[in-house]
C-alpha cells in the first residue's frame, strides 16, 4: 500500500495568510477594547478567528486555498457591508487572502479561482467609488 505523501502549504501563500492574520488582528483588537456602539466585543474577535482559519490548514494545500478564497471574498464583502460598525479595515486581510489563494507556483489554481480572485476586488472597488 502506498504511504501518504503529505505536502504543506508553500511559503509565499502561508507568510500572506499570516500577514491576513496580523493585519485584521491590530484593527479587531483597538474595535474588541475600545467598543464600536451597539456592535459588541466578540464579534470584532470573531472576525479575527475567520480570518485566521485557512491557518489550521496548512497540511492540505488545496483546503488552504480554497478556504482563503472563500474567507477572503467574505472578508471583503463584509468589510463593506460593515463598514460603519468598524469593520472597515478587514479589507486588506481580504485582499490579501484572495492573493494567498492565488499564490501557489507549484499547484496553478485553476480558472474559477482566477476570475473569482480577480473580479471580486474590481467589483469591491466600483461598488465602493460608484456614487449612489
Amino acid at each position: 500500500m502506498d504511504e501518504v505523501v503529505r505536502r504543506r502549504v508553500p511559503r509565499v501563500p502561508w507568510r500572506l495568510a499570516v500577514t491576513a492574520a496580523a493585519v485584521t488582528a491590530v484593527p479587531a483588537a483597538c474595535a474588541a477594547t475600545v467598543g464600536m456602539g451597539d456592535v459588541p466585543a466578540a464579534v470584532h474577535l470573531a472576525v479575527l478567528a475567520v480570518a485566521a482559519l485557512p491557518l489550521l490548514m496548512r497540511a492540505a494545500p488545496t483546503v488552504f486555498r480554497r478556504a482563503c478564497l472563500l474567507i477572503g471574498m467574505v472578508l471583503l464583502w463584509a468589510s463593506l457591508i460593515g463598514a460603519a460598525f468598524g469593520f472597515g479595515p478587514v479589507a486588506p486581510a481580504a485582499l490579501l487572502l484572495l492573493v494567498a489563494a492565488v499564490a501557489d507556483p507549484d499547484n496553478l489554481p485553476g480558472c474559477a479561482s482566477v476570475v473569482l480572485a480577480v473580479v471580486l476586488p474590481v467589483m469591491f472597488l466600483l461598488f465602493l467609488l460608484c456614487p449612489w
